[in-house]
């Protein structure tokens, strides 16, 4: 199974996401989104130096945690300049994340591989259980 897929969506962007299990979904998910900001080079090369991060949010849904996960690595990509790669979640269930990313700084605003993602949206969002695991559609505002 593939982990992730672009889709176009008007005027927007998208990713399509699958996993086996619900923690590999929000993995994949995230992966997702860096490859669409970084137009799926996802093995960009940068400093040396690798940055780890820890995210705990809590919500009232699946789907809000998705969006809360993703905004939160999105807004650290912008306020940093990580480009994020490794994801690893720690607890998953109905009431929050607890997860860590690893990365490198890297400035995607001087390179023509960058695509701005403004938010992360709940636009036609739904986490569905399937034969094969888990999938959901994400679309982002750029």
């Amino acid at each position: 199974m593939k982990p992730f897929e672009i889709i176009d969506h008007t005027s927007d962007v998208g990713i399509k996401v699958w996993g086996a299990t619900m923690t590999e979904l929000f993995e994949n998910a995230a992966r997702g989104m860096f490859a669409v900001i970084a137009k799926e080079v996802c093995n960009i090369q940068g400093s040396n130096i690798e940055k780890k991060i820890e995210i705990r949010k809590n919500a009232d849904s699946l789907e809000e945690i998705l969006v809360s996960w993703l905004s939160e690595l999105l807004y650290i990509f912008n306020r940093e300049k990580t480009y994020f790669r490794d994801f690893r979640i720690k607890s998953l269930n109905n009431d929050g994340i607890e997860a860590q990313a690893s990365g490198i700084n890297l400035d995607l605003y001087q390179s023509n591989l960058y695509t701005e993602i403004k938010a992360v949206t709940f636009h036609n969002l739904k986490i569905e259980e399937n034969v094969d695991g888990f999938s959901c559609t994400i679309i982002f505002d750029v």
